[in-house]
């Protein structure tokens, strides 16, 4: 047989005349310590369980080489006189615009009724990314995500 957890309480006492109706006492306190050791030990392994940091967007001070392994290879990369380096991305933005239009005028001057609304549309654009001497990104860094090829 199994181990099992005796549970005994002042609390909770067994009472006279309940001692005859017991059978295999311990043996529920066994059939649940199984599920509870099962959910404590998931819980203490979520617990050990770290999330990857990833980015959707260029950050100032990224080095060259998590540049390239987030976002992969640029579409192409300029040399700069001062030693650094342009690497080109496409960046993808979302761009809004209010839109809204007013219905014809009643007899006192009033639209009979307005519509107004946003109007969202997404852009893509190749965007230099400036990287220092030593191979890490510079202000400025272009706006919205890079776009992987």
């Amino acid at each position: 047989m199994g181990k099992f957890i005796h549970v005994r309480s002042k609390k909770f006492p067994i009472l006279p005349g309940e001692k005859e109706e017991l059978v295999n006492e311990g043996l529920h306190i066994m059939k649940i310590s199984h599920p509870l050791s099962l959910a404590l030990g998931l819980c203490l392994l979520t617990g050990c369980t770290t999330t990857p940091k990833t980015y959707s967007q260029v950050l100032a001070g990224m080095s060259r080489n998590n540049l390239r392994f987030w976002f992969g290879e640029p579409l192409r990369i300029e040399h700069l006189a001062s030693g650094g380096e342009d690497w080109y991305y496409h960046f993808s933005s979302w761009q809004s615009k209010p839109v809204g239009e007013a219905v014809p005028k009643d007899e006192f001057g009033q639209p009979n009724s307005v519509s107004a609304g946003l109007e969202f549309s997404q852009q893509v654009v190749e965007s230099p990314v400036r990287l220092s001497p030593d191979g890490f990104v510079v202000p400025p860094v272009p706006a919205g995500k890079v776009v992987k090829n």
